[in-house]
């Protein structure tokens, strides 16, 4: 009762807007925190089952796991509604006591693996407080809210000791049990789980040498992770139509745990005062942060300074009891997890061709996160062998310096940690009455989804469309009191054709958007307009609210009715558009026009490579999927200096295609001395997408010198899944227009318009 009380104080005195603005007030009212709110939510209020979020990337939605829904939260708040216990006006607030409660069950869990280690209360309760409150997952309240769960490492290893003392088929139920509910607030922790329980267990078959008792630890380890794996197997990676996920996302390498994440913390007063009078700290990415003290330091280095001493034939903690052992089995299994956070193997030289062969483990963006293990392991095993010295020691300053010094370190160190990330609650305007979306007298049920402009797409691992200023938090808003689904998407492993269709809805028109054949009706968008944003993005997104209704305005807001058939309105513009301009064009050699018969440009349609399957014309270039391919390397005879536009056309629709970085190199013709080099990325510059998969690659850069040797090249050594496929490279002086007129339609300015959309439909495909 003590522990709960003490430390339901101290969340009062951590968190006090928790106690005071639970329910009408958010921890993170933009990115990605407000996302989790809009996917929980949405998934509550408005979807019509268990297993599919429909809130983002309409019309395909996700699986509410990697759609962040928490569906051990939600799913248990919309079967309580379908009972008729109805909960979800206080659901924001719920939510945030589940935060706080996982903080206080961190705490209790933590109390009971000291005092079954055999310490005493008092000592059990004040370092469990001090661990709880200093745990590295305090700090993913910020946003990551299906993380910020401290209790579920505790939580395993306090039932891994329980079993340890007897290995009964319940204790390995109860495992299996946390590993399926916990990942069903957040799937990383399957991994962290999986990594944790197999590899205490997998020491102590080790070290026990138990090898006639394989049959039954493998029987357990059905029950701890077999059968959770099974139920995910069949509920969300078996049925699952999307064929087409990322099986080897971006940051392995990048998120990983570095050593000053682990070893220092520039929210520690030492750590800042070392930085400032002595030598550089270097402060890590956030996900390589786990801090674990400067008691667990302490600890380690000096059991590391005894093994030395030892010339590493003796280990310094050797056990003498089976709870030294349960401690023994825990830290060495904690130190192997945080090698494989800092990345190793994969990191050393030749490393990183280890990692095609290990299966699932590639597609962890953040092995940072397994090191919270190695936190919880030396922290324990630190303290609980600190106490045990205390009581061996003769003289009495010793026993007292080795139970209240490192307390006080704890003490000290949380309180800083705390301190340091206040985590408070934000008023979201459009929550308070008559700010609502649903106030602004829109009937919404006459339209099927909400177009966000700026426009954002997160998740495909192959573009990362971000949302910024207001349209990071306004349109979740709407959707969550509306029910109107998002095009835009913030998830996880999305689809890339789902992604290419999502990017062709908004970016210039050129085809028929692919999606609206997805589309389950011909319902108009709802366009949310961020008025101030959307000119930071140049004439990008300019051209979707032409043809568009104004339903409502403010100073940054302007909502408008998109209909499906505005969309052929804009095409049928941009056509006749070419055609007007066509005809003012100056006639060059070749059946060519331009913008004057001055106008210089390069031009390679690699019709030297014929394959019936090219963009445009008779070939196309196919690149090896590493090393660098040449597109151009040529001497451009024109007298032509100043910005100059490049463009080809590049497939995408091939995982990890966007991910090319393009590379442009001016050299001087006679000397071969390099003028000029810039690099892009192929997902940074696609700026028209074909409905075929193909994107047009376009970007300014200036040209330094007449008559000089130009070099466009690629290189991509991340796609895995085929060649790289390029057509139709032109370099032309920017501003200026290059064209053609062909018996199937019109080329310009490396767009190429057939003569059938001359007269595109103003209305969709299926109404006709």
């Amino acid at each position: 009762m003590a522990l709960l009380v003490v430390t339901a104080v101290l969340l009062w005195l951590r968190f006090p807007d928790f106690f005071a603005h639970t329910n009408t007030r958010f921890i993170e009212p933009w990115g990605d925190g407000y996302k989790t709110y809009d996917a929980i939510f949405y998934h509550v209020d408005h979807d019509t089952t268990l297993s599919h979020f429909a809130g983002m990337n309409y019309p395909y939605g996700e699986q509410v796991v990697p759609g962040d829904c928490q569906p051990l939260f939600s799913n248990t708040l919309k079967i309580l509604k379908s009972l008729g216990l109805d909960v979800t006006p206080y659901g924001v607030g719920i939510l945030h006591v589940f935060l706080l409660v996982s903080l206080l069950l961190c705490a209790v869990f933590l109390y009971l693996i000291f005092t079954r280690l055999g310490l005493p209360p008092w000592y059990s309760l004040l370092v469990a407080i001090g661990l709880a409150f200093f745990s590295p997952q305090i700090n993913r309240m910020l946003s990551h809210f299906g993380l910020a769960h401290p209790e579920v490492l505790p939580l395993v290893f306090y039932l891994l000791l329980r079993w340890h003392e007897k290995p009964h088929w319940r204790w390995s139920l109860a495992l299996g049990g946390v590993v399926w509910a916990y990942a069903l607030l957040h799937f990383y922790f399957f991994a962290i789980l999986a990594f944790a329980i197999v590899g205490w267990v997998g020491v102590r078959w080790l070290a026990r040498r138990d090898w006639a008792a394989t049959p039954g630890y493998l029987g357990h380890g059905l029950l701890m992770l077999g059968l959770p794996l099974a139920f995910f197997y069949a509920w969300m990676i078996y049925p699952d139509p999307v064929t087409d996920r990322n099986p080897v996302p971006w940051g392995f390498f990048n998120y990983r745990s570095r050593l000053s994440g682990v070893f220092t913390d520039m929210s520690q007063p030492h750590w800042q005062w070392i930085n400032d009078h002595l030598v550089p700290v270097h402060v890590p990415d956030f996900e390589a942060k786990a801090y674990v003290g400067l008691v667990a330091m302490a600890f380690l280095l000096f059991c590391f300074s005894l093994l030395l001493r030892s010339r590493l034939r003796t280990w310094p903690l050797a056990p003498t009891t089976e709870r030294e052992k349960y401690l023994h089995y825990l830290l060495l299994s904690g130190i192997a997890i945080s090698l494989f956070a800092y990345g190793l193997p994969f990191i050393l030289p030749y490393g990183k061709a280890l990692l095609p062969y290990t299966g699932p483990i590639q597609q962890f963006r953040s092995i940072g996160r397994f090191a919270w293990v190695f936190f919880y392991a030396a922290n324990i095993t630190a303290f609980y062998y600190l106490y045990q010295w205390s009581q061996v020691a003769v003289l009495p300053w010793r026993r007292w310096a080795l139970l209240l010094l490192p307390l006080g370190v704890l003490t000290f160190e949380s309180y800083h940690f705390n301190t340091s990330c206040p985590i408070d609650l934000d008023e979201v305007e459009n929550w308070v009455p008559g700010e609502r979306f649903t106030d602004r007298g829109i009937d919404y049920s006459r339209f099927q989804a909400c177009l966000p402009i700026p426009y954002f797409n997160i998740g495909s691992d192959n573009f990362w469309w971000e949302a910024t200023g207001w349209i990071s938090q306004k349109p979740f808003t709407l959707s969550m009191q509306t029910g109107l689904p998002l095009t835009a998407a913030m998830l996880t492993r999305t689809s890339l054709s789902q992604t290419l269709n999502q990017l062709q809805l908004v970016t210039e028109p050129y085809r028929m958007p692919r999606i609206f054949a997805d589309y389950p009706n011909d319902k108009p968008l709802l366009l949310f307009w961020d008025n101030v944003r959307v000119h930071e993005f140049g004439e990008q997104f300019i051209h979707l609210n032409q043809h568009a209704n104004l339903l409502y305005e403010n100073d940054w807001l302007h909502l408008y009715e998109l209909p499906l058939a505005s969309f052929a309105l804009r095409l049928q513009d941009q056509v006749r558009a070419v055609q007007a301009q066509m005809d003012t064009l100056a006639v060059r050699p070749g059946g060519w026009r331009s913008t004057d018969t001055l106008t210089d440009w390069l031009y390679q349609p690699f019709d030297q490579y014929p394959t019936p399957d090219a963009y445009f014309g008779a070939g196309q270039l196919t690149s090896d999927m590493s090393g660098r391919t040449r597109l151009l390397d040529t001497v451009w005879q024109s007298s032509y200096t100043g910005e100059v536009t490049v463009s080809f056309w590049q497939f995408l629709h091939s995982d990890r295609s966007a991910r090319t970085a393009i590379t442009w190199v001016e050299y001087d013709a006679e000397t071969g001395a390099e003028l000029f080099r810039q690099e892009r990325i192929s997902r940074l510059v696609a700026t028209v997408f074909d409905d075929r998969g193909w994107a047009l690659m376009a970007f300014s850069l200036p040209r330094q010198q007449a008559n000089s040797r130009i070099e466009l090249s690629i290189r991509n050594d991340d796609q895995k899944e085929g060649p790289l496929l390029l057509d139709e490279v032109l370099i032309r002086p920017a501003g200026s227009t290059v064209a053609r007129r062909t018996p199937e339609g019109w080329w310009w300015n490396n767009r190429w318009y057939p003569t059938n959309l001359w007269a595109a439909p103003t209305v969709m495909p299926n109404e006709q």
